[in-house]
């Protein structure tokens, strides 16, 4: 078998058919990837990555391999040198293995000069080296495994024929059949399940699996199933040929045999080996469980779709890998397909269904994009809608925080992925949902102002609003309990029966000014004067672990507003001016909780201190002020002159300072050893809380939306929304993620925490010497295979020489 394999490769190597087919591929491929413009080409992409390579390279192999293998057994029968090999000491099998491996050998001999790609990107990289290694080695594993099939298909068309063209064809089409024949067939209107099943039998199915960096047992066992596959039926086509027509029965059994046993014994069992740098297509245990316990099948429809600029090709693409890992687990299929919103419905109702995909929450991206037609403004929608049943959900994907770039905005977006299609799989399927209940009593914010996150809230908890003192009634009925920006008093009885809420593992969010300033004084006048509001509260949260102190944080990096600087009697003449005492808080980014989000606005916000004095209390920082920031202690005069006269600038150097912290661990009862019976309770208090947590946030305002009246009918804008600069906050998004991390006990909102590398080309170096990039990584590979055959046409010279010499 090794000397038919070694008699192969030299008469591959001595032709030169064999090295033109060689750098036809080496062309093609460095064509695309460096020179044409289009999704291919690697510096339009701006990514450390190989990507477009191995989205490219299964459709040059469909005329490469099938070119390598026409000739393997059509060239024998066509100079009648099959019989003479036939009639060989070398049984069917070893002749066809010998024929594989020298095709195998020759394709991947093609793919050793594309390492000069992977070498070009590393140096490329910002910074260099910046590139997935273990991805792109786990890609090349894919190509391996992809041309075993292509190369085991080549050799069947070829043993059927003896005219090297029609074996070049035949094998062309079937290798295209077998790499997307299947998922056109799964394209008709089928079932789920069937769906699945025609689009598991392709290739393109496990190559995409593969060809990220995942190598899955299921893909190694189909690759290795279709390979085997047509190896015995190129062994069955040479028993014919030498007239061995009883021992096809047996071949057929065996083959049969095989296939079953890989199927039932891979089929439902399988293991994963990401070798992704960031393990990014492992998915956690809670995503797992999720996707395992459906009871119907899940369709999703990706509306990121048409004409995109390469980043959003790349969230589109991870948006699939990520339904695709996660159907990989699933009970019943996970379905999507992809709609582009200009083309689903006729040009009179594109409106109407834009607005349609925007009541389901994915809020349309403008871009100006160019398409063959020239530049033209194109609205991009970031999301998709997902459907369990009759029950469906809109998700906006896109995570845009103004304060960073485009790049990392989507690589922010693509770290949450995984947490967003759980969190809505969760939703879909959970029939019960629990309750979130709204503190009153104490003048909190009216109906009006937290309509936003009521709404925001409603597809997950029901919502209600509670006093006090019926807390201990229902005491299991509240998942979560909102104080949002009480203005009155608390009597002890009503802390009482907050505290005992705590003690047996309620969760409460605190929003609430510890310092009183009035608005409208300062709207109508120049000058007002902040003090301290005894609201009774601080008291019990210093028992709990923390001091929220009544002072004001002044902030350099705050909202801006706009600013009358015309004289008196004169028209006004409005500049915008930083206004202090609204600093914009930021998350922290080393929590799941607030990582990714955009800033928090913020008004009037007071310090928080956290205190060690319970070792069984975990506290996180989840927002603070700048290190740009100042406090001044109450009470204190506030005016508008402050923006005319700002403070020096050396003052603010005293931040940053925490303005919104989370506590986790079991609490001591404000009320221990404390005699209740004066307060009219009659009951034992709980002295030490089940492990529950709780968020403190000095700012009750931050929990309201803004809310214009006329007449008796108000008008709301979203949670965060600044009318001056025209931007909406992260505070939505903060006070969501907060009581769903209050709320929640599964551990879902860990899934937050995922950390996806941002992999950049350097901008300066493609500016700079884009040129010899491209000279380098389309020459360089022919001139390593021009130089390789001269080398081999010397040694075979050199030897055959000296044997015609002895001769």
């Amino acid at each position: 078998m090794f000397a038919l394999l070694k008699k192969e490769i030299n008469s591959f190597f001595g032709s030169l058919i064999g090295y033109l087919v060689i750098l036809v591929f080496l062309l093609v491929n460095g064509l695309f990837l460096w020179i044409f413009p289009g999704n291919f080409n690697v510096f339009e992409g701006g990514y450390a990555s190989l990507e477009a390579f191995f989205s490219l390279a299964p459709w040059v192999y469909l005329f490469l391999v099938p070119a390598v293998t026409m000739r393997l057994f059509a060239d024998e029968k066509r100079a009648g040198t099959l019989e003479l090999l036939l009639t060989r000491p070398l049984s069917d099998r070893q002749i066809v293995w010998g024929k594989f491996l020298a095709g195998l050998l020759l394709v991947l001999f093609s793919l050793l000069p594309t390492l000069l790609y992977l070498w070009s990107v590393v140096q490329l990289g910002n910074p260099v080296g910046n590139i997935d290694s273990g991805a792109s080695w786990g890609s090349y594993i894919g190509l391996f495994f992809l041309a075993c099939i292509y190369v085991s298909i080549g050799i069947f068309s070829s043993s059927l024929t003896d005219n090297q063209i029609v074996a070049f064809i035949f094998s062309m089409i079937l290798s295209f059949f077998f790499y997307l024949g299947f998922e056109i067939f799964a394209g008709l209107d089928l079932s789920p399940k069937v769906q699945s099943f025609f689009v598991d039998l392709g290739i393109n199915e496990h190559y995409r699996s593969i060809s990220r960096g995942v190598v899955d047992s299921r893909d190694i066992s189909y690759y290795g199933l279709i390979t085997l596959l047509f190896l015995i039926f190129t062994e069955i086509s040479l028993s014919i040929r030498k007239g061995k027509r009883g021992g096809n029965v047996a071949r057929y059994l065996r083959m049969g045999l095989i296939i079953i046993i890989l199927i039932v014994g891979v089929g439902n069992r399988f293991f994963r080996i990401d070798l992704t740098s960031e393990k990014r297509y492992t998915l956690s245990d809670i995503s797992k469980q999720t996707v395992e316990q459906l009871k119907e099948s899940v369709n999703v429809q990706i509306f990121l779709e048409g004409e995109l600029p390469a980043g959003f090709r790349k969230m589109q693409q991870a948006i699939e890998e990520k339904l695709y890992d996660l159907d990989a687990y699933a009970a019943f299929p996970i379905t999507y397909k992809r709609v582009d919103p200009y083309e689903a419905v006729p040009v009179k109702q594109r409106q109407k269904y834009f607005q349609s995909l925007m009541e389901h929450g994915i809020v349309p991206t403008n871009l100006r994009i160019k398409t063959g037609k020239g530049t033209v403004n194109r609205y991009i929608f970031p999301g998709v809608i997902i459907q369990i049943g009759n029950k469906a959900v809109g998700l906006n994907l896109l995570k845009n925080n103004p304060m960073s770039s485009e790049e990392v905005n989507l690589n922010n977006s693509i770290e949450l992925l995984e947490y967003e299609f759980v969190r809505a799989f969760r939703i879909l399927t959970n029939n019960q949902k629990e309750t979130v209940a709204f503190l009153t009593g104490h003048r909190e914010s009216g109906t009006p102002e937290i309509e936003d996150i009521r709404n925001a809230l409603s597809e997950s908890f029901l919502t209600e609003r509670i006093i006090a003192k019926d807390l201990s009634a229902v005491p299991d009925k509240f998942k979560v309990l909102i104080i949002a920006n009480p203005s009155l008093p608390f009597t002890e009885k009503e802390k009482y029966s907050i505290d005992q809420f705590i003690m047996r593992g309620g969760r409460v969010m605190w929003l609430f000014d510890p310092v009183q300033v009035s608005l409208d004084s300062l709207s109508l006048g120049d000058k007002t004067l902040a003090f301290p509001r005894d609201l009774n509260l601080l008291d019990q949260l210093f028992r709990y672990g923390v001091r929220v102190n009544s002072d004001l944080a002044q902030d350099v990096e705050c909202q801006i507003i706009q600013v009358n600087t015309a004289p008196q009697g004169q028209p006004p003449r409005f500049r915008p001016a930083p206004w202090y005492y609204s600093p914009l808080a930021t998350p922290s980014p080393d929590h799941p909780l607030t990582r990714n989000l955009n800033r928090v606005k913020t008004e009037f916000v007071s310090t928080i201190d956290m205190l060690e004095t319970n070792p069984n209390v975990k506290k996180n920082v989840l927002l603070s002020t700048s290190k740009y920031s100042r406090k001044l202690t109450t009470p204190v005069e506030i005016g508008l002159a402050s923006i005319n006269e700002p403070p020096a600038r050396s003052l603010f150097n005293q931040g940053p300072f925490p303005v919104g912290v989370l506590l986790e661990g079991s609490f001591p009862s404000v009320f221990k050893n404390r005699m209740v019976g004066s307060l009219g309770i009659h009951e034992q208090p709980i002295e030490l809380s089940k492990p529950t947590k709780m968020v403190i946030i000095s700012d009750g305002g931050m929990i309201e939306n803004p809310v214009r009246w006329e007449g008796q009918r108000y008008q709301i804008k979203p949670l965060g929304y600044d009318r001056f600069s025209k931007q909406t906050f992260g505070n939505r998004d903060f006070l969501v993620n907060a009581i769903h991390y209050l709320a929640d006990d599964s551990g879902i909102m860990q899934l937050r925490s995922r950390v996806v590398r941002l992999r950049l080309l350097d901008k300066v170096k493609l500016r700079e010497s884009k040129l010899k990039w491209q000279l380098f990584n389309i020459l360089l590979p022919i001139v390593f295979v021009i130089i390789f055959g001269i080398i081999f046409a010397l040694v075979r010279i050199q030897r055959y020489g000296k044997k015609e010499s002895y001769s």
